[in-house]
């Protein structure tokens, strides 16, 4: 389906899809521009990342030139842990502080990316975490084959996990797991043990979709019906977003 015509047919998620558009771009970019020089400098790639982000997001780099010398007065290391990048103190008088937040973690993205090689091979098994980068993870893939693939939505990192059990606390009662579905049968499977929740697809929404990110944007209204029930969310999506409303 063509992005254009997703829009039309989901007008109620424009912005979130739109940002959801942006931030892909940005990333592919980074990537690209990563591969083509060959960089491992630190200094380098958050030029690389703040340059494309200035670029997709149409903001003059001027205006965000300034993070590249507090991210390094900082000590912090964006390279080796992107989510340091969050908890910067940046002040400024023409940015409020949720959008700092939302820029920070947006900007975060491609530094994950980096973490992860192609190819790689890591189940989720061990601790329900990411293997790469040790985020919790709230989407999976149901394979033809019925097994699961949880999907990291910062590094993009995709590893299997027990096809019925919960990545937070590991209750693997099928009894105390209920399934909600949506309109279109993307699944939220939450556990009753403790009080979370993740999202699942199978195949032939990935042939609509072409991107398991994006199935997790579309499926925003199932996030807010979950939610009003009481179950947490405990990773945010491709654009930032864990509590829904």
């Amino acid at each position: 389906m063509k992005f254009e015509e997703l829009i039309k047919e989901k007008p109620h998620l424009q912005s979130p899809l739109e940002l959801y558009q942006k931030i892909k771009t940005l990333n592919e970019q980074c990537k690209k521009d990563r591969e083509m020089v060959k960089l491992d400098s630190e200094t380098e790639l958050i030029d690389i990342v703040l340059k494309n982000f200035s670029s997709v997001f149409q903001i003059p780099y001027e205006s965000i030139s300034f993070l590249k010398e507090e991210i390094l007065k900082s000590g912090k290391n964006p390279v080796k842990e992107p989510a340091s990048l969050w908890s910067m103190q940046i002040q400024s008088e023409e940015i409020s502080r949720e959008e700092i937040e939302r820029m920070l973690f947006i900007l975060s993205k491609p530094f994950f990316v980096f973490l992860r090689k192609e190819g790689e091979q890591a189940s989720f098994m061990d601790t329900g975490k990411c293997p790469i980068c040790g985020t919790d993870s709230s989407l999976a893939m149901i394979t033809e084959n019925n097994e699961k693939i949880m999907i990291c939505p910062l590094c993009e990192h995709g590893g299997s996990f027990f096809r019925i059990g919960c990545p937070y606390c590991f209750n693997k009662d099928s009894s105390r797991i209920e399934i909600l579905l949506d309109d279109e049968e993307i699944r939220a499977e939450l556990c009753l043990e403790c009080n979370t929740y993740i999202k699942s697809f199978r195949e032939n929404h990935y042939i609509k979709y072409r991107d398991p990110f994006l199935i997790d944007i579309v499926s925003l209204p199932l996030d807010i019906v979950v939610q009003k029930r009481g179950y947490i969310r405990r990773s945010p999506n491709y654009i930032g977003l864990r509590i829904i409303e």
